[in-house]
């Protein structure tokens, strides 16, 4: 199980599992929980060493257990987190207890790591425990069930909350991982666009085509024809959280529930003419939200960034995840870049946004330009950029993150037509050490950067893993 302090707020339903917490704890005698909070604390060096020698003998759970750095770093999080659990605290600290096990069950779906596994660790240390209460000589026959009802409780609660969070997050990487195989296969965004225009227009033909021949067969809903089922299907998976799509929806309900009911039954040219009008003005507003959709998404869904044509970010954790998983099968390795542009904000302020555009934009040419065909180039956010170069070993990544420092260095941007400005770049490094969990690896680079602009900006920073490498080198 993996611990460390939760950096995102719970965001569902916090107070029905707070609530549950609260009751638990409430309903349990203090002198009970005391005695619980004081053997675990006396017994969790070995309850830790008992848990991961266990899960080593499971070849599933070596998998992401037989790192020795990991397995040290676990260790010591295992102790704090039975420690953590059975404290006994105030009910303000519920909130963030709460917080906590839904961080860690983020980071298992981010390591993938089966929560079969992660129940199975709760029912040994659930036996575990009993066995050191059953051996503590203030807890009589009531007592000592009370206490071990209160250990499975408490374990049980935290796993629920561990298990929602693993859920969630292992949908969104489920999602992020069929994007990235789409990208990867060269899904064309432009054709499906294309395509479901084609289909709505085939739908409309086919209403007023049933209408004008007084056909018998029943017109068919706009929710239930080709676009309504790709509209109510993948355009809410490809174009997640985007207005266009519920503004689309609403008008296809209008379509079914106002303009069809009524063209069905209408006779007279009349209410015929003008209902056609309306439904051929719903069309149209479908037809301008889709292209609007299309236009804003074409780039992203076609996995570039739309001002730098760099990988777009969202496939970034399947990409690394997938570089993670070969670097285990073949023993090879790979490094993160992490760039910041030196002092940035300064060329926005002084030249303007479409100044600072497009020096981003020869920014990304100019790393394009000096890695590898096969490495990775993403825009990260801002003027940061992530470069994630394959296949390579620690003095490798420091070289080829020098060489990128000077190009920029030598460089001259163009902000418009005979003006150019200098600018510097600060580099994190970061190597893959056998850390199954993606963001790991990114912390470290992050870490690196941050180092590397509070030492001047314009330099490389290797981070604390590779550090300890290159002084062993």
């Amino acid at each position: 199980m993996e611990s460390s302090n939760p950096d995102l707020p719970a965001r569902d339903a916090p107070s029905v599992a707070e609530s549950e917490w609260i009751a638990i704890v409430g309903n349990t005698d203090v002198r009970i929980r005391e005695l619980v909070s004081a053997t675990v604390s006396e017994n969790r060096q070995q309850l830790a060493e008992r848990f991961y020698s266990t899960m080593l003998g499971d070849p599933l759970a070596c998998q992401f257990l037989d790192h020795q750095q990991v397995a040290e770093r676990l260790n010591k999080s295992m102790q704090r987190w039975l420690q953590d659990l059975f404290q006994v605290a105030p009910a303000t600290s519920v909130a963030a207890s709460v917080a906590h096990q839904r961080f860690i069950g983020e980071v298992h779906a981010r390591i993938q790591l089966p929560i079969n596994l992660v129940a199975r660790g709760a029912r040994y240390l659930k036996r575990w425990i009993s066995e050191h209460l059953a051996q503590e000589p203030r807890l009589e026959r009531e007592a000592l069930l009370a206490a071990s009802v209160y250990v499975g409780d408490m374990i049980d609660i935290a796993i629920e909350l561990m298990s929602t969070a693993f859920v969630r997050g292992y949908e969104r990487t489920a999602r992020a991982d069929e994007a990235y195989r789409l990208f990867s296969l060269g899904q064309n965004i432009s054709i499906e666009r294309e395509r479901q225009r084609a289909a709505l227009l085939e739908w409309s033909y086919h209403v007023l085509y049933a209408k004008h021949q007084r056909s018998d067969e029943s017109m068919r809903s706009l929710c239930h024809s080709e676009f309504g089922l790709w509209l109510h299907h993948k355009a809410q998976v490809m174009f997640e959280g985007s207005p266009e799509v519920a503004q689309i929806n609403d008008a296809a309900e209008r379509i079914d529930s106002l303009i069809l009911p009524r063209l069905t039954a209408s006779q007279s040219p009349a209410d015929l003419s003008e209902l056609t009008g309306d439904l051929q003005r719903e069309l149209a507003s479908i037809k301008f939200l889709l292209s609007t959709l299309f236009d804003r998404y074409v780039e992203i869904e076609n996995g570039r960034d739309v001002l730098t044509r760099l990988l777009n970010r969202r496939f970034m954790p399947a990409a690394i995840n997938r570089e993670i998983a070969m670097a285990k099968r073949s023993d090879s390795g790979f490094a993160l870049l992490l760039l910041d542009l030196d002092h940035f904000k300064r060329i926005n302020d002084s030249y303007g946004h479409d100044a600072g555009d497009l020096v981003l934009q020869q920014a990304a040419t100019l790393v394009l330009n000096n890695v590898r065909a096969g490495d990775f180039i993403f825009r990260y956010g801002g003027e940061e950029i992530l470069v994630m170069l394959v296949e390579i070993d620690h003095a490798s990544a420091q070289r080829i993150a020098e060489h990128i420092r000077q190009r920029f260095e030598e460089n001259l941007f163009l902000i418009s037509e005979g003006r150019t400005v200098q600018l510097t770049v600060s580099i994190g490094i970061a190597v893959f050490d056998g850390h199954p969990d993606y963001q790991y690896v990114i912390n470290t680079a992050d870490a690196a950067l941050y180092e590397a602009k509070n030492s001047g900006r314009n330099c490389c920073v290797v981070g604390p893993v590779l550090q300890a490498m290159a002084a062993e080198a």
